[in-house]
């Protein structure tokens, strides 16, 4: 709760205006029933018109003062609640970027979107609230009671009976609604979850002709979305005119029992008509009230959830050192690694030194934990057992930032984003100039660009797919690293290209390279290979080394082989 309410630090002064405008409009609000009283028991008793014009004209002023006031907190509130909703994304979009791929399956992607949004703007909502109801309504209610009482009349009793109605009736309303608030939000996490799924899959649908199937299996979701909230809608839809009906009973309670006051000379007629309105005012502050309890379990799920988010314990941690020796090694000494949930070990037992000036190639079969080693060395995963050193130092012992400022990563998967081609570029170098971007480009063979403003669309969708891969590895070489590592970046590519950035790519001189590949092409010149089966490191050495002792790879270099000469 405590992180929930950190962004309000800086709103204080805000929510000092907020209150002394609520002051000034409840202040307003309470006088206008009394004015109208001395206008019926003063001004029309006696046809004193001076006095009605002067009451009136002072009613007007009060209902100014209150309109204006109304403006001001309208306008503050919605300041503090836009202003702590923004600043709530910030610090959830933050905690998430140090989420390592442990956290990440903790708590779902879609789900995570959900999150920052929909939940958010949830307690955006609320938050308005609060200062518009959950404040103003109990500072208007003990006002109007106070002034039932300065009345004198014996009529109390109807707002308590009336009071007894509303509570009974916001019991039921609330047990019957409360469990649904939070099924709708998990249904909006799978309301997400599938409309990402599908988004990302639209290709393998049509090529499968799945549209049918997807629709309904989006539609199944969708209904289900649509049934809970027509039954909670239902339910509080009912609530508002029953409780139209609660107070407009109170009126005739209070017209029926205040004419026997009246005719008695026990009650004047204009304090009649005062104890009405306080009445009305003292019961819509319990309606404000109740309407808020109402919503409160949905604001208190998404306030869990979110502080679920900010809650989630950081597995990878910064470590204490900031500094990095230049061309430094990377060793994996006796390196094991299960994912979280697993019972079994993707890697086991892995050792290999990365050194500079040196080419390290990973190749093995699918599922074989290649890519997983990649995501050791920037920290993107921590290893269950065993050590990564670097120049004899676990990488634990160093800051992220240091750490990661040695290491270019290029992912399986090309990711651009929207923008143009430099601002991709200055993504791997921030202060890279034209010609540092221009010489990268060209190393990476990258020759269909025509200028660096070039625009790029979300996902880099307006490139193919070997067009992104060389943009990738681009952005990957334009900044000065230690190690780069490339995990099957080279796949979309063609042998002519590929060999020319591997060529290129030799300029990287003292610096380690670790290339990730299913292809021999790509690995067969590298300084070692490993070869990797079921997560262990069955052989290593050269291309010519292996193709002699190593069975597996032989069978891969065969395969690779048969499959070029059939194609040709």
């Amino acid at each position: 709760m405590k992180k929930l309410l950190k962004p309000m630090k800086n709103k204080i002064p805000q929510i000092v205006f907020i209150f002394i405008f609520l002051l000034i409009q409840v202040y307003c609000d309470l006088t206008l029933p009394q004015y109208t009283a001395d206008i019926v028991n003063v001004g029309i008793q006696n046809t004193d018109f001076q006095f009605i014009i002067d009451t009136g004209m002072m009613m007007l002023l009060m209902v100014a003062i209150s309109a204006l006031a109304t403006v001001g907190v309208s306008y503050f509130s919605s300041r503090v609640a836009s202003g702590y909703a923004k600043d709530l994304r910030k610090i959830i979009y933050e905690k998430v970027l140090k989420f390592s791929n442990h956290e990440l399956n903790e708590i779902s992607r879609s789900s995570l979107i959900t999150r920052s949004t929909n939940d958010v703007n949830q307690l955006q909502s609320v938050l308005g609230m609060i200062f518009m109801t959950l404040i103003f309504a109990p500072l208007l209610g003990i006002g109007s009671i106070i002034k039932v009482f300065e009345l004198q009349t014996n009529l109390s009793w109807i707002i308590l009976v009336n009071f007894i109605a509303v509570a009974l009736l916001l019991i039921i309303v609330t047990v019957k609604v409360l469990p649904y608030f939070k099924i709708t939000q998990e249904i909006i996490d799978r309301i997400n979850k599938t409309t990402r799924e599908i988004l990302i899959g639209i290709p393998v649908i049509k090529a499968f002709v799945r549209q049918d199937f997807e629709a309904d299996k989006f539609q199944k979701v969708n209904h289900e979305f649509y049934d809970v909230n027509i039954y909670v809608f239902k339910i509080l839809l009912i609530m508002i005119p029953l409780m139209t009906l609660i107070m407009n009973i109170m009126v005739v309670l209070i017209l029926y029992y205040g004419a026997y006051d009246a005719l008695n000379g026990g009650v004047l007629t204009g304090d009649i008509i005062a104890f009405i309105q306080y009445s009305t005012q003292i019961v819509t502050s319990f309606l404000m009230i109740g309407a808020f309890m109402i919503i409160l379990p949905r604001i208190l799920v998404s306030g869990r959830r979110i502080s679920e988010v900010l809650n989630t314990e950081i597995t990878i941690t910064d470590g204490g050192l900031n500094e990095i020796s230049s061309n430094p090694t990377i060793e994996f000494r006796n390196v094991s690694y299960k994912y979280p949930g697993s019972e079994k070990e993707t890697l086991k037992n892995i050792n290999f030194t990365l050194k500079p000036g040196k080419t390290t190639a990973i190749i093995g079969g699918t599922g074989s934990g290649k890519s997983t080693i990649l995501n050791l060395i920037p920290r993107l995963q921590d290893p269950s057992s065993g050590e990564i050193l670097i120049d004899g130092k676990n990488i634990k012992n160093f800051k992220l930032k240091a750490l990661r400022d040695k290491i270019s990563f290029t992912p399986q998967k090309a990711i651009l984003f929207q923008g143009d081609v430099k601002s991709n570029m200055k993504i791997g170098k921030s202060d890279a100039s034209d010609e540092d971007i221009e010489k990268a480009l060209e190393l990476a063979q990258v020759d269909f660009v025509e200028n660096l403003c070039e625009e790029v669309t979300q996902g880099g969708s307006n490139f193919s797919g070997g067009q992104k891969q060389r943009l990738s590895i681009a952005r990957a070489i334009i900044g000065a690293h230690d190690f780069y590592l490339f995990d099957d970046c080279f796949s979309a590519l063609d042998m002519n290209t590929e060999g020319r950035i591997k060529e290129n790519l030799k300029k990287l001189k003292d610096s380690s390279i670790l290339i990730v590949s299913q292809r021999i092409s790509t690995i067969m010149d590298a300084d070692e290979i490993l070869v990797i089966d079921n997560g262990e490191i069955i052989d290593r050495g050269k291309h010519d080394k292996l193709i002699e002792s190593c069975e597996i790879y032989r069978e891969i270099v065969n395969i690779q082989i048969d499959s070029m000469e059939a194609l040709s």
